[in-house]
């Protein structure tokens, strides 16, 4: 169980982090960056090195993490903006919750999986969740543009599609083994750290050089980022428990984890609308773990 509690607190560190960001006066773009780097680097290792990239290039599911290294850098980035200008609570759970996404495909796709009433109250409580904790956030207090409430829908459908690659690609016929693993994770996590350097080259010229602050944030991150990803696995691991009950369980611990912690260390303070809206996001996960 010490793998649940530690990813739980790995996920709702980087949104802590993220928040951390304003406060830091860092450069988000320059930090994400280095955070992507940080990971891959990180996860290669644990991988195996050079000979597992080289088995990874030849890996089927290659050319559809390497597009889901493009859409981890554009999401990561947005959920720092949302961060910043709705709040952690806003971030977090429009993140967590898209696990409604891929419950709704495989729904769809699998002959073998019903949709009870049970599991159709819980996607319609889900997306209200979005909605009350968008619309009563905690972000009165800071300027933000007014379109801001779109950046939560765009991080649950971008957070749900990345879910439902993850889920369809997790089988042993497609990752055997633990170095696998390591290695399908990385993989979108190099492509997001290629092209977002290329991007910040272009942007600055090789003449300038990153801000410490904004090293050690990316480090931070990347550190934070990888964890959360690290654990996850060994919580699947967890003899006993199926990965059905271990999805909904992290996603709601995160929810809880990142919104409370960051009532403790930045003083927010959510609006009623939006405690309901946590109480009814955190209730429709509950549903789909017992549906």
């Amino acid at each position: 169980m010490i793998y649940i509690l530690l990813v739980i607190i790995a996920t709702g560190g980087a949104f802590l982090t993220f928040r951390a960001f304003e406060k830091w006066g860092v450069d988000r773009f320059t930090a994400i960056v280095v955070n992507y780097g940080v990971a891959s680097t990180l996860g290669w290792i644990l991988a195996g090195g050079i000979p597992m990239m080289k088995n990874a290039y030849e890996m089927p599911l290659f050319l559809t993490t390497a597009i889901m290294g493009a859409v981890f850098l554009y999401l990561f980035n947005l959920m720092a903006k949302c961060t910043a200008e709705l709040g952690v609570a806003v971030s977090s759970i429009s993140s967590k919750l898209s696990l409604v996404i891929p419950v709704v495909i495989f729904l769809i796709i699998d002959p073998n999986d019903i949709i009870t009433g049970l599991k159709a109250l819980a996607l319609v409580l889900a997306l209200a969740a979005i909605v009350l904790s968008s619309l009563g956030n905690d972000s009165k207090h800071r300027s933000h543009s007014k379109w801001a409430f779109i950046l939560p829908i765009i991080i649950f459908t971008g957070s749900g599609a990345i879910d439902l690659v993850f889920a369809w690609f997790s089988g042993p016929e497609f990752i055997p083994s633990s170095e696998y693993a390591m290695a399908f994770t990385s993989i979108p996590f190099t492509v997001a750290f290629i092209l977002g350097a290329g991007i910040w080259f272009f942007q600055n010229g090789f003449s300038k050089i990153p801000d410490k602050k904004d090293l050690l944030a990316g480090l931070l991150l990347g550190v934070v980022n990888f964890g959360s990803l690290f654990f996850l696995l060994g919580a699947y691991g967890i003899p006993g428990i199926d990965k059905s009950v271990i999805i909904p369980v992290v996603n709601i611990g995160v929810v809880l984890f990142s919104t409370l912690s960051a009532v403790a260390i930045y003083k927010d303070r959510p609006s009623k609308v939006a405690w309901s809206g946590l109480a009814i996001g955190c209730l429709s996960i509950i549903i789909l773990m017992i549906a």
